[in-house]
This record gives C-alpha cells, structure tokens and sequence, in this order.
C-alpha cells in the first residue's frame, strides 16, 4: 500500500482541505500507476510546537513535506508527473506556494510489505493478487474503493 505522510504547519489545513489532499493523493497515485484507490494510505499531521524543522539553519515554518512510501516498480515517467501533480493539487487546495511543498518517494519492494494479510503483488500483478484473496476481504475493499472514486480493477 502507498503510504504518503505529510507534514503540515500548524493550523494551516481545515478538515475539509486534509480531506481533499487526501482524495486527491489517492486520485493522483491511482492514476499515475494503474493501483486500486484502496491501496492508497494518507496521513495527514500538523507540525506541533515542539518540533521545529531547519533549512540552512532557519526554522522552515511554511513548508508542507509529503513522503510516499510505494511499491518499487514504477518508472520515471509515471512518478514525475505523480509528483508534479500531487504538488499542484495540494498547492491549488492549500493555498501553500508550490516550491513549499516538498515530496519525496521512497520505493519499496512488493514483497517487503504485507497488508491485508498478505504480501503485496508486483506492480501490474493487482488483479490476480485480488482474485487469490477470500470473498469477505474482496468485498471489504470494494467498498473502501467506492466512499472516493469509482475504481474498478
């Protein structure tokens, strides 16, 4: 499963903007790689006053970081533009400048990450990973498939 952390100022998002952030990360992943929605985790927190963050030395208050961990496989022509285009929605629901909002993708392999109760499919391998698993969890994630996007494997 993706799983982007982003780290907000304090008080900068309402709820309804971490909800469309993290609708649109979902949106934005499931469309660059072909992935379910439902493999698509956000987190959303908000820096506290105990954490103070530094670039060349200067707390770096306005800055929004997003840290993906995903599946390794992917190439640069799909996370470029995931990137780019997760940086434009969030700057366009935000109101945060673009060259504030940092991302990073760390790529990991499938099968170095089990979910679900099991070990992740390669890239591309999604839909036969989903035939193998039992009825009651493939009707469970349908249905976290539906509350944000029609995404039909």
């Amino acid at each position: 499963m993706p799983t982007y952390y982003c780290l907000a100022p304090a008080g900068k998002l309402s709820d309804s903007q971490k909800q469309q952030i993290a609708n649109a990360i979902t949106a934005r992943h499931s469309e660059a790689t072909g992935a379910p929605s439902w493999f698509v985790q956000v987190i959303i927190e908000e820096e506290s006053p105990a954490r103070v963050r530094y670039i060349g030395g200067s707390p770096a208050g306005g800055h929004l970081w997003i840290h993906g961990d995903i599946r390794a496989g992917r190439t640069r022509e799909q996370l470029q533009p995931l990137m780019l285009n997760i940086m434009a929605d969030v700057a366009d629901i935000s109101a945060i400048l673009r060259e504030d909002i940092w991302i990073y993708l760390n790529n990991i392999e499938a099968d170095q990450m089990v979910e679900f109760g099991h070990v992740l499919p390669l890239p591309g391998e999604e839909q036969q990973w989903f035939g193998q698993l039992p009825a009651p969890l493939q009707e469970k994630l349908r249905q976290l498939g539906v509350e944000h996007q029609q995404f039909m494997l």
